[in-house]
């Protein structure tokens, strides 16, 4: 990396920690409500899922009535116009610099792909967040950007509003006002184009509106840029006469807040406790890899350099399909007991201590049964047990535990919920007896898979020696899927820590012995 790239990169990271420190101390001073990293974080993965997931239209909510106000917006033409230049850019600045700058050249379009899917999130999550009038509330959702929500009691009028200019011509941003428009603000500004202001909402007191990250502002009135606002108009103008007409508390339900009330998109408390704990299992398997494998070597890189790239790998990957896991899980009902236990102190599990002896017992006899059957076939196949070098014992413990909670999130927690939710999709909500055998079955299959890699290089791949693996590691896929889906996740992690314990510990122990 060249002194320029460098320099380039420190200014970018202090920038970026003096924005941190000040949303911190924003959230601190009570300007923003959730904690601004944890609320960018989920803004973030909302825009993705929004990117990939939802652009089917949803059924209107019969609670309430819908207006759409991206309809007949300039944002749509912007967007085409915005998406066309981003792939070019990115194409034409990889191509020049994949030669001269690789490194460079990797980043940008990393960044150009991440724009094209921010903008195709973003649009999309406008154009499903419509405004509501839920029992004389309004609820101005305009996608992840920003959020006003009123009762019609506030509204002091409501009048055909005119754009404001200077005496140069120079139009006017108002300040603390609440943009009902499907254009981003900040290109509004950058590429001073905006559509048509067509009515505005003035309040009796300021209202509070909520911004990026959650930060608190107070707004006076709401700019209406709908393109054809009539129907909403006429809307609030019927519930602010039916409003006036009614005495008492009758004239402010209370119940429109528990109808509109939704919960958050997955258990997020239980996805960054998930998340940390794929982290810990990352850490703790990369020196048993190094000592048995000599995997740095083999990359060319320092101990330190592998750990950092294979923590990061583990937190990007975990970080999506634990996502993706907790969404679908609602409707598999996926069991992770212990962690919601201890997320919900009230939550009590009955004979824990029985579960977690007998899952022990079952990933020992798992352990056992491989060794078995290894020492079986290892003759006729020209395997020499005593070449399976492994490292100290030690390194075999921390490795199992972190092989453990890493392989059952993608094997198990992952991919038998997600076959699972394949099957409801297929027979519409219904999962039999020989679906959950399937989802096993299959897991446990793409678990033995996997692990063939495991075999040393001095071996030749042989279709027996690979069906071996497959057998070998299959018994433990079927053992670790059963506990996951009826017992739970932790059961599962236990049984596979205490059978890569009997593996990697006490069976090569044993081998020396004899």
């Amino acid at each position: 990396m060249d002194t320029q790239f460098i320099i380039s990169i420190i200014i970018l990271i202090t920038l970026i920690e003096v924005f941190a420190v000040i949303l911190f101390i924003k959230y601190k001073q009570g300007k923003i409500d959730e904690n601004p990293f944890t609320a960018l974080f989920k803004k973030e993965w909302l825009i993705l899922f929004y990117t990939f997931f939802r652009w089917k239209s949803r059924p209107g909510n019969s609670h309430g009535k819908l207006f759409y106000y991206h309809k007949g917006s300039l944002y749509f033409w912007l967007l085409i116009a915005l998406l066309h230049e981003q792939v070019i850019e990115a194409i034409v600045f990889h191509i020049y610099l994949k030669d001269t700058d690789p490194l460079r050249a990797d980043i940008l379009l990393i960044l150009h792909i991440y724009s094209i899917l921010y903008m195709l999130g973003d649009y999309n999550l406008v154009r499903n967040s419509p405004i509501k009038i839920i029992q004389r509330k309004v609820h101005m959702k305009i996608g992840a950007r920003r959020s006003l929500t009123f009762h019609v009691k506030d509204i002091k009028i409501v009048q055909p509003a005119k754009i404001k200019h200077t005496k140069n011509g120079m139009l006017i941003h108002e300040k603390n006002v609440f943009h009902v428009t499907a254009l981003p603000r900040v290109l509004s500004r950058i590429f001073g184009v905006s559509d048509e202001l067509k009515y505005e909402i003035i309040f009796k007191e300021p209202i509070q509106a909520r911004g990026y990250f959650g930060q608190k502002k107070a707004v006076n009135k709401a700019l209406i840029y709908m393109d054809e606002p009539q129907n909403f108009i006429k809307a609030l103008e019927d519930e602010i006469e039916d409003y006036t007409y009614q005495e008492g508390p009758e004239a402010d339900p209370v119940i429109s807040d528990q109808k509109e009330t939704k919960g958050p998109l997955i258990e997020w408390r239980a996805y960054f406790f998930l998340l940390f704990l794929n982290v810990l299992g990352a850490i703790a398997i990369s020196p048993y890899a190094m000592a048995r494998e000599q995997l740095h070597d083999v990359m060319g890189l320092t101990k330190w350099a592998f750990t950092m790239l294979y923590i990061a790998q583990i937190l990007i990957e975990a970080g999506i399909i634990l996502f993706i896991t907790l969404l679908i899980g609602k409707k598999v009902g996926i069991k992770i007991p212990i962690i919601e236990s201890l997320l919900n102190k009230g939550r009590v599990i009955n004979d824990l201590g029985r579960k977690i002896y007998q899952s022990a017992l079952y990933g020992v006899m798992t352990g056992i049964v491989i060794i078995v059957f290894s020492l079986i076939v290892s003759g006729p196949l020209g395997v020499d047990n005593s070449s399976i070098k492994e490292p100290a014992w030690w390194l075999g413990v921390i490795g199992s535990f972190g092989a453990a909670v890493n392989e059952e999130s993608i094997f198990r927690l992952f991919l038998v919920t997600f076959i699972l939710w394949v099957f409801m999709k297929i027979k519409k909500g219904k999962i039999t007896r020989m679906h959950t055998f399937l989802a096993i079955s299959c897991s446990a299959l793409i678990f033995g898979v996997m692990h063939y890699s495991m075999l040393p290089s001095d071996y030749e791949m042989t279709i027996g020696i690979f069906v071996s693996m497959l057998v070998i590691n299959g018994i433990g896929g079927l053992v670790f899927g059963a506990l996951f889906l009826y017992v739970g996740l932790e059961f599962a992690i236990i049984a596979h820590f205490t059978a890569d314990i009997t593996l990697h510990v006490i069976g090569p122990l044993l081998l020396k012995v004899f």
